[in-house]
């Protein structure tokens, strides 16, 4: 058995043989197919920039639609407004900051129809516009004063002042408490 190099075997159990680099290889698949050892790193979803847009909103009037694309900066130019709540889906007090719904609706012109609020799941959830003014109901882009990942129920998170009123603990408020907002549809 010239040029074999003997130093690449090990020995498993009953005496079977098996090579180095075969262990090796499948050892670093493995590692490869479960992220490997910075698993965490390549892992964690990063929280959305200033620039990227994290909501489409979309237009029905008439046989027209119309698209209104928001950035993080475009929400955060809006009016910041937040509150303490507990939560049924976290543990503890969450401090949400966001813009409220209705100053979203208001800076967009929108007075009328119906909203058919989406999540990156492909949730629906309808909310009359004329329920709005009365629903306190937040667009949180930040949880506990950092933004919120997808992972984290993020990057929006339509949340309300649960503990604030009976009112907001019912299963239809539960409802509209939509994570991971992407996309509201203005219809009439």
């Amino acid at each position: 058995m010239s040029g074999f190099d003997h130093s690449a075997l090990v020995v498993i159990g009953g005496g079977d043989m098996v090579k180095l680099w075969t262990i090796l290889a499948c050892f670093t698949a493995l590692l490869a197919w479960s992220g490997g050892a910075g698993a965490t790193d390549r892992q964690a979803e990063p929280c959305p920039t200033a620039l990227d847009v994290v909501l489409q909103v979309t237009f029905e009037d008439g046989s027209a639609r119309a698209a209104r694309a928001l950035t993080m900066a475009d929400l955060m130019a809006l009016p910041r407004s937040g509150f303490f709540t507990t939560t049924i889906w976290s543990e503890g007090t969450q401090h949400f900051q966001g813009v409220w719904l209705k100053d979203l609706l208001g800076a967009l012109d929108v007075t009328e129809g119906v909203l058919t609020l989406s999540a990156l799941n492909e949730y629906l959830i309808d909310i009359p516009v004329a329920e709005v003014d009365e629903s306190d109901a937040l667009i949180a882009y930040e949880r506990n004063g950092a933004p919120m990942s997808a992972r984290d129920k993020g990057p929006l998170w339509m949340v309300f002042p649960y503990d604030r009123d009976l009112r907001f603990q019912t299963e239809t408020v539960f409802a509209l408490s939509v994570w991971q907002m992407d996309r509201i549809e203005v219809g009439r």
